[in-house]
C-alpha cells in the first residue's frame, strides 16, 4: 500500500456528474456518525507501529476520544492491550465508522462486511483505486455499488482519513489532533492538509472539522459543504481542490452558504488544456481556470492563490468580524511601515482616511506633540503599551473607520508584549472592530505574537499581506448582486427548432435568425452567391458596405483575407467579391464557400467582445472583455457561470481594466454600459436556454455614447 504522495496524484473526472447523495437522504444520520460517533473500528489494525493501521488506532485510542475503538485483524491477539476481533461482524453492539487500511484487493469484501454490520460510514484509507489505471477504477466502482447498497457514506478511497478535534476523534494517520475552532478543513490532497494541521497551532488556526477527500467516490466536495452547513461548530469553510466534480450544483451551494459562513478556496491543476481545443476568442481566453474565477466571483468564495494566503484568510476570518466598509485605521511605531501599509491598503480598495475633528482632537491630548494623529496614527518610535491603547480606542470610537492594522517595530525601548496585551484589551472592548496585528520582526515579538494568537488577534509579519486579508473581510460584507431572470421555456423551444440539427459553426441566416429571437442587434445584411447579387444587395441596404466570406469551415475570416470593410462603390463590391474568393481559394482552398456576406457598414465606435463558451464543470460560462484586434493581445476578460442578471454583469464590467474606457477617458463622454450589461446578461440567458450551443463569439461589439451594434457573430453549435 502507498500512503505518501499519492495523496498528491488524485485523479478527477469533472465530467462524471451523476451522485448518489447520502448526505441530503439522511443528513441527521450521516451528521451524527460522521462527526459525533458512538464507536469505531479500525479494520487492518496492526501489531507493528509503523504501520498505518496502527498508527490509525493508537490516534483514536490516545487523543481524547470517549468512544467505543474496536480494532479489527484476522490475526487476533491484543494491540495497545486491547482486545483485537478477527472480523466487524463479531464486535458486540452497532457500529457507527469504519475505517479501512488494507490492501486494495481486500477492500470490496470488508465493505460487503461493514455494510451487512450496519456501519453508517465508511472511511478507506487504501490506496490502488481508480488513481492506478483501468484495473483500480474497476475495483473502485464496485465498492462503490457496494456502498449505495447499503447506504454507506463512504469517504475515499484513498485518504487521509477525518477529524473532529472537539471530541478528541483523529481517525486519520495524521500525528495530532489540531485545537478544537471553528474552521472545517477538506482537502484532495491528504498530505498538503497534514501539512496545514501540523502547522495550525504556530499560527493560531483551530478546525472545528478536518476530511481528506480522497477519490471522492461517493462524497465529493459538495456533499461535505452541505455536512459543514449543518454543523453548529463550523463558522469558516477552507477547501483544496484540484477538480470540481459538479459545478453547477457547487456554485449553488456556494452561493447559498457563502453568505452566512465565508468559504475560501485553494485550486490546484490550473493548466491550459481547456485551450487546446478552443476554436473561437472566447475559448481560446477561457482556459480550465476561468470557470473557477467565475464561481469564486458569483458565490462571494474568497480565493486564495498560494498556501500562505490560504492559511491567513482561513484564521483571520474565524478570528476577526466583517469589515463594514472601505475605511481603515493604521496605528504604528515606525513611518516607513505605515506608508508601505497605505500603499498596501491603496492596492487592495481599501481608504485611509483621516479621524473625525473630534477625536484626532482628542487624541492629540493624550501623545507627544510630534506624533501624528492623521491617518496613519505614528505613535512614535519610543512608544509604551498606553500609548498604543490610547490610539486604538480613538479609532475604535471613530464613525470614519470600521478597523485597525496594528504596526510595531521592536526597537529597544519596545514592550512588545505588553503593547499585544494593550491590543487585546481594545479588541475585547470592541468586538465588532476588526483588528489584526503586523508585529514585524523576529525573536524581539516572538512572545508578543503568540499572545495575540493565543487571543484570536492574527499576525503579519509584513504590512501587504495584512492588508490583503482586510479586503478580504470586507468581502465578506457584500451583498451579493440580483439573481437573474428564469429561463422562457417557449423562447427556449423556438430557439431549439432554429439550432436543429445544427453541428459546428451556423450559418449567417441561422446566426441572424437566433439573435433575433433574443433581440441581438445586428447590422443589415445577406450572403450574396455572386457579385451582381453582391452589388444589389449593396444597393438595397446603402453604402458603405462590409463584404465577408460567408463559410461554415472558417471561423477567423480576417486569418484568410475574407473581410474588406468601407465599400463605397458597386464597383468596390464587384473587386471585393473577386478579391475575397481569391484569397479564400489560395489560404483555405478545403473550405465550402457559400457566398459572401455583404452588411451595412457602421461608424467606428469603442470595440469590446461578448461571448459563451460550455465548460463541462460548470456549464456555460459568459465572457465580456475589451474586443476587435486586441481581444488575444491583451485578455482583458470577465467570466461568470450563466445565466447573469443586468446587474451582475455591470459587476462582471467594473473589473476589467478597459472599464475607464467605458466611463470615458480624457474628457471623452461615457459610453453605453447600461447597453453593454444588458447584452452580456441577454447571451447568458440564450445559452443557458440554448445547452446545444458550444460558443458564441460576439467581436467586435461597437459600443458608443448612445448605440451599441455587433459587427461580426459566430455561433457553434453541437456536442
Amino acid at each position: 500500500m502507498c500512503f505518501c504522495s499519492c495523496f498528491l496524484c488524485v485523479v478527477v473526472f469533472p465530467g462524471r456528474v451523476v451522485r448518489w447523495n447520502g448526505l441530503r437522504k439522511a443528513p441527521t444520520i450521516f451528521v451524527m456518525s460522521l462527526l459525533r460517533p458512538d464507536s469505531v473500528a479500525v479494520i487492518g489494525a496492526s501489531h507493528e507501529e509503523h504501520k498505518v493501521g496502527h498508527m490509525i488506532f493508537r490516534n483514536l485510542l490516545t487523543q481524547g476520544f470517549k468512544g467505543k475503538v474496536y480494532a479489527v485483524n484476522p490475526k487476533g491477539g491484543k494491540i495497545l492491550d486491547h482486545e483485537v476481533f478477527a472480523s466487524i461482524s463479531v464486535i458486540p453492539g452497532p457500529l457507527d465508522t469504519a475505517v479501512i487500511a488494507t490492501p486494495a484487493a481486500a477492500v470490496c469484501a470488508l465493505a460487503e462486511e461493514c455494510g451487512k454490520k450496519g456501519v453508517k460510514t465508511l472511511v478507506v484509507i487504501s490506496s490502488g483505486f481508480r488513481e492506478i489505471g483501468v484495473d483500480g477504477k474497476a475495483v473502485e466502482e464496485k465498492l462503490k455499488s457496494i456502498a449505495e447498497r447499503y447506504a454507506m457514506r463512504l469517504v475515499g478511497p484513498n485518504s487521509l482519513g477525518y477529524m473532529r478535534p472537539s471530541i478528541g476523534l483523529n481517525a486519520s494517520f495524521a500525528n495530532r489532533l489540531p485545537q478544537a475552532g471553528s474552521v472545517a478543513l477538506i482537502s484532495q490532497s491528504g498530505a498538503l492538509a497534514d501539512a496545514f494541521i501540523d502547522r495550525s497551532a504556530a499560527i493560531g488556526l483551530r478546525l472545528s472539522f478536518f476530511v481528506s477527500l480522497g477519490n471522492k467516490v461517493t462524497m465529493d466536495e459538495c456533499d461535505f459543504l452541505e455536512l459543514c452547513e449543518k454543523d453548529p461548530e463550523t463558522k469558516v469553510i477552507g477547501l483544496y481542490l484540484e477538480g470540481i466534480v459538479d459545478g453547477s450544483r457547487f456554485l449553488a451551494l456556494t452561493e447559498r452558504i457563502g453568505r452566512t459562513k465565508p468559504i475560501v478556496l485553494l485550486k490546484g491543476g490550473i493548466t491550459e488544456k481547456g485551450r487546446q481545443a478552443a476554436s473561437s476568442h472566447t475559448g481560446a481566453l477561457a482556459g480550465t481556470d476561468a470557470a473557477v474565477e467565475a464561481i469564486c466571483a458569483q458565490s462571494s468564495i474568497l480565493r486564495a492563490h498560494s498556501t500562505r494566503q490560504f492559511l491567513d484568510l482561513l484564521r483571520t476570518l474565524s478570528q476577526q468580524p466583517p469589515l463594514l466598509s472601505d475605511r481603515i485605521a493604521i496605528v504604528t511605531n515606525a513611518g516607513g511601515p505605515g506608508v508601505l501599509a497605505t500603499d498596501a491598503a491603496e492596492r487592495e480598495g481599501l481608504l485611509v482616511p483621516s479621524l473625525s475633528p473630534e477625536h484626532a482632537s482628542a487624541l492629540a491630548k493624550q501623545l507627544p506633540p510630534s506624533a501624528s494623529v492623521k491617518n496613519p496614527v505614528d505613535v512614535l518610535g519610543d512608544a509604551l503599551a498606553d500609548r498604543y491603547e490610547y490610539a486604538l480606542n480613538a479609532v475604535a470610537q471613530d464613525r470614519n473607520i470600521d478597523g485597525a492594522l496594528v504596526i510595531l517595530t521592536p526597537q529597544i525601548m519596545t514592550p512588545a508584549k505588553e503593547v499585544a496585551e494593550a491590543v487585546i484589551r481594545v479588541e475585547q472592548r470592541y468586538p465588532l472592530f476588526p483588528v489584526i496585528g503586523c508585529f514585524m520582526g523576529g525573536e524581539g515579538v516572538r512572545e508578543a505574537i503568540a499572545t495575540l494568537h493565543a487571543h484570536g488577534i492574527p499576525n503579519f509579519s509584513c504590512p501587504e499581506s495584512a492588508m490583503n486579508v482586510f479586503a478580504s473581510l470586507r468581502q465578506m460584507h457584500q451583498a451579493p448582486g440580483k439573481r437573474p431572470v428564469p429561463p422562457n421555456a417557449a423562447r427556449a423551444a423556438k430557439a431549439g427548432r432554429i439550432l436543429a440539427g445544427s453541428n459546428g459553426l451556423l450559418n449567417e441566416e441561422r446566426t441572424q435568425e437566433l439573435l433575433a429571437l433574443y433581440k441581438i442587434p445586428l447590422p443589415q445584411g445577406r450572403v450574396a452567391k455572386t457579385a451582381d447579387a453582391a452589388v444589389k444587395i449593396a444597393r438595397e441596404i446603402g453604402y458603405p458596405v462590409v463584404a465577408k466570406v460567408s463559410s461554415k469551415d472558417i471561423l477567423h475570416k480576417m486569418d484568410k483575407g475574407g473581410v474588406i470593410i468601407h465599400l463605397t462603390s458597386d464597383a468596390q463590391v464587384r473587386s471585393a467579391f473577386a478579391k475575397i474568393m481569391k484569397s479564400v481559394q489560395s489560404k483555405a482552398p478545403k473550405a465550402r464557400v457559400a457566398g459572401m456576406l455583404i452588411q451595412q457598414s457602421l461608424p467606428p465606435g469603442n470595440e469590446f467582445i461578448v461571448g459563451a463558451i460550455r465548460d463541462e464543470t460548470a456549464g456555460h460560462l459568459v465572457m465580456a472583455g475589451l474586443g476587435g484586434i486586441y481581444t488575444e493581445l491583451f485578455k482583458d476578460t470577465s467570466f461568470r457561470v450563466a445565466p447573469v442578471s443586468v446587474e451582475q454583469a455591470y459587476r462582471m464590467l467594473t473589473t476589467l481594466k478597459s472599464w475607464k474606457l467605458l466611463l470615458g477617458l480624457r474628457g471623452k463622454p461615457q459610453l453605453n454600459i447600461d447597453a453593454l450589461a444588458a447584452l452580456v446578461s441577454t447571451v447568458s440567458r440564450l445559452v443557458k436556454e440554448c445547452p446545444q450551443i458550444r460558443e458564441i463569439d460576439l467581436n467586435p461589439v461597437l459600443v458608443t455614447e448612445k448605440d451599441l451594434t455587433i459587427l461580426d457573430a459566430k455561433v457553434v453549435a453541437g456536442k
